[in-house]
Protein backbone atom coordinates (compact mmCIF):
# COMPACT_ATOMS: atom_id res chain seq x y z
CA UNK A 1 0.00 0.00 0.00
CA UNK A 2 1.39 3.38 -1.04
CA UNK A 3 0.88 6.07 1.62
CA UNK A 4 1.87 9.71 1.14
CA UNK A 5 2.94 11.93 4.02
CA UNK A 6 2.18 15.64 3.86
CA UNK A 7 3.32 17.91 6.66
CA UNK A 8 6.19 19.98 7.87
CA UNK A 9 9.07 18.44 5.99
CA UNK A 10 11.47 16.95 6.65
CA UNK A 11 11.35 16.78 10.47
CA UNK A 12 7.68 15.92 11.09
CA UNK A 13 7.13 13.73 8.04
CA UNK A 14 10.32 11.73 8.63
CA UNK A 15 9.46 11.36 12.32
CA UNK A 16 5.98 10.00 11.58
CA UNK A 17 7.38 7.67 8.91
CA UNK A 18 9.92 6.31 11.41
CA UNK A 19 7.20 5.73 14.00
CA UNK A 20 4.63 4.15 11.66
CA UNK A 21 7.17 1.76 10.16
CA UNK A 22 7.43 0.13 13.60
CA UNK A 23 3.87 -1.18 13.28
CA UNK A 24 3.37 -1.18 9.52
CA UNK A 25 6.22 -3.12 7.85
CA UNK A 26 7.97 -1.87 4.72
CA UNK A 27 7.07 -5.11 2.91
CA UNK A 28 3.40 -4.10 3.00
CA UNK A 29 3.48 -0.31 3.32
CA UNK A 30 5.42 2.26 1.33
CA UNK A 31 5.39 5.53 3.25
CA UNK A 32 6.75 8.36 1.10
CA UNK A 33 7.02 12.13 1.33
CA UNK A 34 4.93 14.56 -0.62
CA UNK A 35 5.62 18.33 -0.87
CA UNK A 36 9.19 18.09 0.42
CA UNK A 37 10.75 21.00 2.32
CA UNK A 38 7.45 22.67 3.16
CA UNK A 39 6.87 24.21 6.60
CA UNK A 40 3.56 24.54 8.41
CA UNK A 41 2.49 28.02 7.30
CA UNK A 42 3.35 27.25 3.66
CA UNK A 43 0.83 24.38 3.73
CA UNK A 44 -1.99 26.92 3.87
CA UNK A 45 -0.94 28.55 0.57
CA UNK A 46 -3.22 27.92 -2.43
CA UNK A 47 -0.17 27.35 -4.67
CA UNK A 48 0.90 24.50 -2.39
CA UNK A 49 -2.58 22.97 -2.69
CA UNK A 50 -2.13 22.99 -6.48
CA UNK A 51 1.27 21.31 -6.13
CA UNK A 52 -0.31 18.70 -3.86
CA UNK A 53 -2.89 17.93 -6.56
CA UNK A 54 -0.19 17.51 -9.22
CA UNK A 55 1.96 15.32 -7.00
CA UNK A 56 -1.07 13.23 -6.04
CA UNK A 57 -1.91 12.65 -9.70
CA UNK A 58 1.70 11.70 -10.45
CA UNK A 59 2.34 9.44 -7.42
CA UNK A 60 -1.15 7.89 -7.18
CA UNK A 61 -1.04 7.02 -3.46
CA UNK A 62 -3.68 4.78 -1.91
CA UNK A 63 -3.89 7.11 1.09
CA UNK A 64 -2.37 10.42 2.20
CA UNK A 65 -1.68 11.30 5.83
CA UNK A 66 -2.14 15.05 6.29
CA UNK A 67 -0.04 16.09 9.29
CA UNK A 68 -0.31 19.40 11.16
CA UNK A 69 0.41 20.80 14.59
CA UNK A 70 -2.54 22.55 16.22
CA UNK A 71 -0.10 24.90 18.00
CA UNK A 72 -2.70 25.15 20.70
CA UNK A 73 -4.62 23.00 23.15
CA UNK A 74 -7.60 21.05 21.84
CA UNK A 75 -10.13 23.42 23.41
CA UNK A 76 -9.00 26.29 21.13
CA UNK A 77 -11.96 26.23 18.76
CA UNK A 78 -10.63 28.92 16.39
CA UNK A 79 -7.35 27.05 15.83
CA UNK A 80 -9.22 23.80 15.20
CA UNK A 81 -11.42 25.54 12.61
CA UNK A 82 -8.29 26.97 10.95
CA UNK A 83 -6.68 23.52 10.72
CA UNK A 84 -9.93 21.95 9.51
CA UNK A 85 -9.86 24.35 6.56
CA UNK A 86 -6.41 23.01 5.64
CA UNK A 87 -7.57 19.40 5.94
CA UNK A 88 -10.75 19.98 3.94
CA UNK A 89 -9.00 21.91 1.16
CA UNK A 90 -6.18 19.37 0.94
CA UNK A 91 -8.51 16.38 1.02
CA UNK A 92 -10.62 17.85 -1.78
CA UNK A 93 -7.62 17.90 -4.18
CA UNK A 94 -6.55 14.33 -3.35
CA UNK A 95 -9.90 12.72 -4.16
CA UNK A 96 -10.84 12.41 -0.47
CA UNK A 97 -8.02 9.91 0.11
CA UNK A 98 -6.67 11.87 3.07
CA UNK A 99 -6.61 11.12 6.77
CA UNK A 100 -5.70 13.85 9.20
CA UNK A 101 -3.15 13.64 11.97
CA UNK A 102 -3.54 16.75 14.12
CA UNK A 103 -0.90 17.01 16.85
CA UNK A 104 -2.14 18.59 20.04
CA UNK A 105 -0.10 20.99 20.71
CA UNK A 106 2.89 19.84 18.63
CA UNK A 107 4.41 16.57 17.39
CA UNK A 108 6.70 16.62 20.45
CA UNK A 109 3.70 15.46 22.51
CA UNK A 110 4.46 12.00 21.11
CA UNK A 111 7.97 12.19 22.55
CA UNK A 112 6.42 13.04 25.91
CA UNK A 113 4.31 9.88 25.69
CA UNK A 114 7.53 7.82 25.88
CA UNK A 115 9.54 10.16 28.06
CA UNK A 116 11.81 7.32 29.23
CA UNK A 117 13.38 7.18 25.76
CA UNK A 118 13.99 10.92 25.81
CA UNK A 119 15.41 10.72 29.34
CA UNK A 120 17.86 8.01 28.33
CA UNK A 121 18.98 9.91 25.20
CA UNK A 122 19.48 13.26 26.89
CA UNK A 123 20.33 12.19 30.43
CA UNK A 124 17.29 13.99 31.82
CA UNK A 125 14.93 12.97 34.59
CA UNK A 126 11.48 14.07 33.41
CA UNK A 127 8.57 12.37 35.19
CA UNK A 128 5.89 10.50 33.24
CA UNK A 129 3.10 12.74 32.04
CA UNK A 130 -0.37 11.29 32.31
CA UNK A 131 -2.02 13.37 29.56
CA UNK A 132 0.58 14.72 27.14
CA UNK A 133 -2.09 16.65 25.21
CA UNK A 134 -2.36 19.10 28.11
CA UNK A 135 1.25 20.26 27.83
CA UNK A 136 1.51 23.71 26.31
CA UNK A 137 4.45 23.94 23.89
CA UNK A 138 5.95 20.45 24.39
CA UNK A 139 8.96 21.38 22.23
CA UNK A 140 9.83 24.21 24.65
CA UNK A 141 9.11 21.88 27.57
CA UNK A 142 11.77 19.47 26.27
CA UNK A 143 14.21 22.28 25.51
CA UNK A 144 13.78 23.60 29.04
CA UNK A 145 15.05 20.26 30.36
CA UNK A 146 18.15 20.09 28.15
CA UNK A 147 20.04 22.43 25.87
CA UNK A 148 21.10 19.44 23.74
CA UNK A 149 17.66 18.83 22.21
CA UNK A 150 16.55 20.44 18.93
CA UNK A 151 13.54 19.57 16.74
CA UNK A 152 15.91 18.34 14.05
CA UNK A 153 16.62 15.44 16.45
CA UNK A 154 13.01 14.25 16.15
CA UNK A 155 13.45 11.75 13.29
CA UNK A 156 16.16 9.93 15.25
CA UNK A 157 14.16 10.07 18.49
CA UNK A 158 11.06 8.69 16.74
CA UNK A 159 13.09 5.70 15.51
CA UNK A 160 13.60 4.80 19.17
CA UNK A 161 10.15 5.54 20.59
CA UNK A 162 8.09 2.61 21.83
CA UNK A 163 5.08 2.53 19.48
CA UNK A 164 2.78 1.11 22.15
CA UNK A 165 3.68 3.92 24.56
CA UNK A 166 2.83 6.54 21.94
CA UNK A 167 -0.71 5.16 21.99
CA UNK A 168 -1.01 6.67 25.49
CA UNK A 169 -1.36 9.93 23.58
CA UNK A 170 -5.11 10.02 23.00
CA UNK A 171 -5.12 11.93 19.70
CA UNK A 172 -2.52 9.54 18.25
CA UNK A 173 -4.40 6.49 19.50
CA UNK A 174 -7.56 7.79 17.78
CA UNK A 175 -5.60 8.45 14.59
CA UNK A 176 -4.25 4.86 14.58
CA UNK A 177 -7.78 3.45 15.04
CA UNK A 178 -8.99 5.41 12.01
CA UNK A 179 -5.88 4.54 10.01
CA UNK A 180 -6.30 0.83 10.74
CA UNK A 181 -9.91 0.95 9.50
CA UNK A 182 -8.85 2.66 6.28
CA UNK A 183 -6.14 0.12 5.51
CA UNK A 184 -8.23 -2.86 6.75
CA UNK A 185 -5.37 -3.92 8.98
Amino acid sequence: MKIGLVGEAPNDTQSIKNLLEKKYPKENFNFFFMLNNINGSMLDNDKITGLLRKEFEFEKPDLVILIRDLDSLYNDFNKRVERQKFFSKSNSVINRKGIRLLHIFEIEALILSDIQTFNSLYNTNIDNIENVSTIIEPKEFLKNHTKKYTESDNPDIFKLLDFEKTLNCLYFKNFIKKFDKLISF
